[in-house]
């Protein structure tokens, strides 16, 4: 389900947050009924009955019920995958989490799931994926001797040490684990998970590493004009024609470019069809006007800070490094008009793109000076394409096994 490289870190990331916000929450409320209370002085015996009594909180408590038997789930083994045993307790925390994504993302409950065996069979077959995809640099350490060192365990201590700390006590601790359906050895082991991935991508996919674009490599094809396009742009999307009505126009000129892209492409999604081809009729005028000027020779950078609306070129003088193969996610039309244009270049017409408005495109000879500075972040992105393929490839050949009570486990099974 998690596609991207980056979700390797999901289960730490997810844990961490919902510890910290579960925390913060509860520290928070307690301090709004303070402060209600202090404000609610008048406040009658009455009324205070007729909210009735406040229920104490409930945290759920790890079991696995099959055909109504209770299993010991000690050292239970929900499955192995490739070798890598999988305790209950571990995938407890995977399987809630992924519920949660159902509820959040689909509209898909345990009653939903209940109802539909099969649905929660599928739902289950998406827990195991989400699990391969966070074994796979444990995969890759160990097939390629990766271990972790005196520091890596110095940095795991320091990231537990570092999460009990934001508690009152021990016990505040667990009782955030526990409503995050984690135990505090499978969140220990998330720190050594996170510190493998970190190992893995540092070793295997950076600094010429087995499956990285060596630093020699790179600068060849940053170099070559058939692979690569440094270009800046001028961006004028449709909705920064829109009107702002008189509460949303206040203070606008005070904001910043996020802020004036919110306040307009609400502006712009609030029109009718009508409304929007006048706006959109606007942009154009206004990007020719730009067009003209970027051909008369004006200074570009200060035209794309005159009249742009790509924050990331809020500072225009890095652009962008476009590869040839679009590894980068490029709109089609700004990517083939940068590669039409020689170094130097400015688009002679305007290119229009249904999604974002309106792009003038300047082609710039690269910058060996920020490429050499910035080159481990440039081939980390020129190879991401490449690292997915090898995660994929991992994944795929991953053999799973799973306990004997799998096939009878319902919504009901686990709590």
């Amino acid at each position: 389900m998690l596609k991207k490289i980056t979700a390797m870190l999901m289960a730490l990331t997810i844990c961490a947050g919902v510890l910290t916000g579960c925390g913060d929450k509860k520290s928070d409320d307690k301090k709004s009924k303070k402060n209600n209370s202090a404000a609610s002085e008048t406040t009658t015996d009455a009324e205070d009955q007729a909210a009735g009594p406040v229920q104490e909180e409930v945290l759920p408590v790890a079991s696995l019920t099959v055909v109504g038997k209770s299993i010991d789930t000690t050292n239970f083994t929900m499955m192995t995958i490739d070798d890598i045993d999988i305790s209950f307790d571990e995938f407890r925390f995977y399987y809630f989490y992924d519920l949660e994504n159902y509820k959040q993302n689909y509209g898909v409950t345990e009653d939903t799931l209940r109802e539909n065996q099969p649905a929660y069979n599928l739902f289950l077959e998406d827990v195991i994926s989400l699990i391969k995809q966070e074994l796979i640099t444990d995969k890759l350490a160990a097939d390629y001797g990766l271990e972790l060192d005196e520091e890596d365990y110095k940095v795991i201590e320091n990231n537990m040490q570092d999460a009990k700390s934001k508690y009152e006590s021990e016990d505040a601790f667990r009782e955030d684990l526990q409503r995050a359906h984690i135990s505090e050895e499978v969140y220990e082991k998330m720190f050594v998970r996170s510190q493998t991935y970190n190992k893995v991508m540092d070793t295997l996919f950076a600094n010429d590493g087995e499956f990285a674009t060596s630093h020699d490599d790179f600068l060849a094809m940053v170099q070559d004009p058939e692979v690569y396009a440094h270009e800046v742009h001028i961006m004028i999307p449709f909705y920064s024609q829109a009107e702002l009505d008189d509460s949303s126009a206040e203070g606008y000129d005070d904001m910043s470019l996020s802020q004036k892209i919110g306040a307009k492409s609400d502006a712009y999604n609030a029109l009718d069809d009508a409304g929007k081809e006048d706006a959109k009729t606007k942009a154009k005028e206004v990007a020719e006007e730009a067009l003209k000027r970027a051909n008369d020779g004006e200074d570009f950078n200060k035209l794309v800070e005159e009249y742009g609306w790509d924050i990331m070129l809020e500072d225009p003088k890095k652009g962008y490094y476009m590869k040839r193969d679009n590894t980068g996610g490029y709109p089609k039309d700004l990517l083939d008009e940068a590669f039409s244009l020689q170094p130097g270049e400015v688009s002679k017409e305007l290119v229009e793109n249904e999604t974002y408005g309106y792009f003038i495109v300047k082609r710039l000879e690269p910058d060996m000076d920020y490429v050499n500075e910035n080159i481990d972040a440039m081939i980390t992105a020129n190879d991401q394409p490449a690292i997915q393929a090898k995660f994929a490839e991992v994944a795929d050949g991953m053999e799973v096994t799973l306990c004997d009570e799998w096939e009878k486990l319902t919504i009901d099974s686990i709590t």
